[in-house]
Formats: structure tokens, sequence, C-alpha cells
């Protein structure tokens, strides 16, 4: 009897075990795989937001247009009882009104440019945050399944135990009351994946109908760096730096707008004259004039300081920005180095030494020398190992990418 009976367990905790991967097994095939690189590409393709501010691009595009309009001529027409006159005028643009114009509306486009490929990059941080989070829960689920599946396999073969008499009930009740709670994170775990991914959705633009699975490796991620060099790439490809820089050339192109209106505008006229003097005409005469405006306002050069004062400000801007560009990257390397420090205690033997030793527990519980309790305590500072490890690989990306994205640079890959 004792022998059907441990046949009976062990078939139906087989029946239970494949009947659980193949549930899992389902929850995979609704998942479409997605690298690194297909993300970042969906992104700067799909992406809304960003679709949405490229259309500030447009607009000053459309402004470059509208600065190129020229003068419209003056048509005008008057009649009496006996003379009637016609009258054409047409301003000059004198003082390169127009072209300056024309280049302070193309800077505006360079300055939206340089703003719209800073939003990318900040964008592109914030999804690869988003790709790094699904990777994280990821690793949580396989770790947490893992531990299901030791547990489970573990108040299996406490069944038998005690069938054959080995251990108490109360250690069969507590190994499988430690699979149920196990279990239940399981069930979380999958929740929050699903979580992240419907995240990545998001920031391709894509609904949540097809949840796509990240694939990607820690082991490429670790990277060197000098911060002397850091710093000497940061100020050569920060976008907002750029930015900063191309607003004093506005500045400047907008006082040399303002010195070009404040210039004498000219008018031309040419007209026809027709004097009626009872059935027939008896006189025409044609005119023609220069017509120029007295702008006494030009004595007020207070637009013209104003805008002199802001060409001054933004030196200190730029420098200002600079100062901030070093403090940034400096910081950020420094968060980084920690990050990775922290990261090489783990991958230095810390892991293994724990497996081993919720292993060897395991092996004495299976012998009878220890209790379950110390099982399940090894198995709780295993798994706490595990998702510290998990959590200082992920402060160790942000980190990456922060330090990437501060500096200009971007040379991730996952």
């Amino acid at each position: 009897m004792r022998k059907y009976k441990y046949l009976g367990i062990i078939i139906s905790g087989l029946f239970y075990f494949l009947g659980l991967m193949a549930q899992n097994k389902a929850d995979t095939l609704n998942y479409v795989p997605l690298t690194f690189e297909m993300y970042l590409q969906e992104v700067a393709q799909s992406n809304l937001q960003l679709l949405a501010e490229k259309k500030q691009i447009n607009l000053a595009e459309a402004e470059v247009i509208a600065a190129k309009i020229l003068p419209d001529p003056e048509l005008s027409f008057e009649g009496a009882n006996e003379t009637y006159s016609l009258e054409l005028s047409y301003p000059l643009d004198i003082g390169n009104k127009r072209r300056a114009r024309v280049r302070m509306a193309q800077g505006e486009v360079d300055k939206t440019q340089l703003e719209w490929d800073c939003f990318f990059q900040h964008l592109r941080a914030e999804a690869a945050f988003a790709f790094v989070d699904a990777l994280v829960e990821r690793e949580l689920l396989l770790v947490k399944e893992s531990s299901f599946q030791n547990m489970y396999q573990l108040s299996l073969s406490d069944s038998i135990r005690f069938t054959l008499g080995e251990i108490t009930k109360n250690d069969v009740r507590q190994s499988k009351l430690e699979s149920t709670l196990l279990q239940n994170e399981l069930y979380q775990q999958e929740a929050d994946l699903k979580s992240a991914l419907v995240v990545l959705n998001q920031y391709m633009g894509k609904s949540s109908e097809d949840l796509h699975y990240p694939l990607g490796s820690w082991d490429s991620v670790n990277v060197d760096y000098k911060l002397s060099e850091l710093l000497s790439i940061a100020l050569e490809q920060r976008k907002d730096l750029k930015s900063v820089a191309k607003s004093m050339e506005l500045a400047q192109q907008m006082l040399k707008l303002i010195r070009a209106e404040r210039r004498l505008d000219v008018g031309l006229m040419i007209g026809y004259e027709r004097d009626w003097k009872g059935p027939f005409p008896t006189g025409n005469s044609i005119k023609a004039g220069v017509s120029i405006p007295l702008k006494f306002s030009n004595f007020n050069k207070g637009s013209v300081k104003a805008k002199r004062i802001a060409v001054e400000r933004s030196q200190y801007d730029i420098k200002q920005a600079q100062l901030q560009v070093e403090v940034e990257v400096t910081q950020g390397y420094y968060q980084y180095e920690a990050a990775q420090k922290r990261l090489k205690k783990y991958q230095s033997g810390m892991l293994d030494e724990s497996k081993k030793v919720l292993d060897g527990i395991i092996y004495k519980y299976q012998r009878g020398d220890t209790s379950i309790l110390e099982v399940l305590m090894a198995q709780r500072s295993y798994n706490e190992v595990q998702e510290h490890y998990i959590g200082v690989m992920k402060e160790y990306g942000y980190a990456l990418i922060q330090l990437q994205l501060i500096c200009g640079i971007w040379t991730l890959n996952f």
C-alpha cells in the first residue's frame, strides 16, 4: 500500500508541475520578443509625444517662409465731380530688414531642432529606464519562479518522507504553506512584469493588446569611464548647451534686426490724374513721388539697449550652463562609480556562496540533520540576496543611462 501511495503522490505532483509549466508556457506565447535596439527604433519612430514635439520644427520652418514675404504695393483711387486720380505706391525695404528677419527665423529653426534633439535624448533615456524596469521584473520573476519550484518539490518530497515516517505532519504543513506563499508572490510578480511591459508599449506608441518580452543581458553593460574624458565629451556633445549658445546667436540676430528696423523706410509713388470739364476730358497728368517718414522715435534707444543687455546676459548664461554640465557629469560619474563597485561585490562570489548555503541546508534537511525552519530561513535569505543583487543591477543600469544622458553620448545596449 505504501508503494502505491508513494507512486500516487509522485504522479500527482508530476501532473501538477506539468500543468504549471504549460500555464507559464501559454502565458509566454502571448509575448513578442523585443531587443533593446528594436525597442529604441520603435520609440524614435512611433512615440506619440515625440512626433507631436517634432511639429514645432515644422512650425519654425513655416515662420522662415513667412519671413521671406515682400512688402505689398498699395493701389488707391480718388474721384470727384470733375477729376479722378489713380496712384500706385510701394515701400522699399531698405537696411536689409527682410534678410535680418529671415536669418532670425532660420536661427529659430536651428534652436528648435536642438531643443527637439534634447527632448529626444531625455525621452530615449526615460524609455531606457522603462526597459531596465522590465528586465528587472523579468529577473525577479525568474527568481520567484525558481524559489517556488524548489519549495514545491521540497513539499512533494516532504509528503513522501512523511508517508515513510521520516518527518512529522507539521513539517509537511510548513513546507506546503511556504510553497503556497511563494506561489502567491509568483502571481503578483507576473502582474508586475506585465505592468512593466505595458509601459514599454506606451513608449513605442502601441496598444496593450500584444505585450513585448524584453530580451537582453546585463553582462554587456559593464563599462569603464574616465571623468576627464566625460567632461570634455559633454561640453562638446550636450544639445542643451548648444541650445544656450544658439540663444546667444539669436540675441545677436535680434539686435541686428532692431537696428535694421530703425533705419528709414522709403516709399515710391506713381500716379495718373485726369480732369473732366464737359462731355470730354480736357487734360491729364502723370505724377510721381517719394515718401520718407521722419522717425523721431529713433531718438529713443531703449529697445536697442535692451537687446544689447540681452546679448551680454546670454554670455553669462553660457558660462553658467557649462558649469552646470560639469557639475552634473561629475555627480553622475561618482554615482555610476559607486553603483559599479556595489555590483562587483555581488559578482565576486556572493551569489554563488548564498546558493551553496541553501543547497547545503536542503541536503542536511533531507538527511534529517536539521529542521524545516532552517530550510525556510535559508531559502528566504537566498531570495533576499538575489533580490538585492537585482536591485543593485537596476541602480547600476539607471546610473549608466543617466551618465550617458548628461554626457550627450549613447552607446548603451543590452
